[in-house]
């Protein structure tokens, strides 16, 4: 399901680029229990002030070192999908079946669409047209000059 079309099918006039954001952070990892102490490095962000004590997410932060680390063993990688990552319309944000249901509409209403052509078909399709109407043309042409022979041969005779 593309989750984009789906929103713009249940709020067409909402704009992608500002209301809503979808995204898709493609395989995350995951750590398992107890990886996370094998894993945990200290980060300096910067030194403190002479006398001053060192404050966490200002001075040093800690993070998931992953080379330290086994997949498979100390963490997974997990799909997490398309999800919606901003909401700034009005409106609650619609569940998955809302969803599902949006999109399951748009591709009922995109198969009922009559293809489109390219400038190339569409000329060629004209030109069939033209052929058919000129034939048409060509016959009565003929039919009428017939009736006019046939008129003529019973005037004279």
């Amino acid at each position: 399901m593309n989750l984009a079309i789906a929103i713009k099918q249940l709020q067409p006039n909402a704009n992608p680029l500002h209301d809503f954001i979808v995204q898709d952070n493609g395989p995350e990892p995951v750590l398992r229990p107890g990886a996370e102490a094998k894993g945990r490095v200290r980060y300096e962000i910067k030194p403190p002030e002479i006398g001053e004590q060192p404050v966490e997410d200002i001075h040093y932060r800690y993070g998931i070192d992953y080379n330290l680390l086994t997949e498979g063993e100390d963490y997974d990688l997990v799909e997490r999908g398309p999800y919606i990552a901003v909401w700034k319309l009005d409106v609650p944000q619609p569940t998955e079946a809302e969803l599902q249901a949006a999109w399951v509409a748009y591709q009922e209403a995109e198969a009922n669409k009559p293809p489109v052509l390219t400038e190339v078909e569409q000329l060629q399709q004209e030109n069939m047209v033209l052929r058919a109407q000129n034939q048409v043309l060509s016959e009565r042409a003929d039919f009428i000059e017939d009736i006019i022979a046939e008129m003529a041969t019973r005037v004279y005779s």
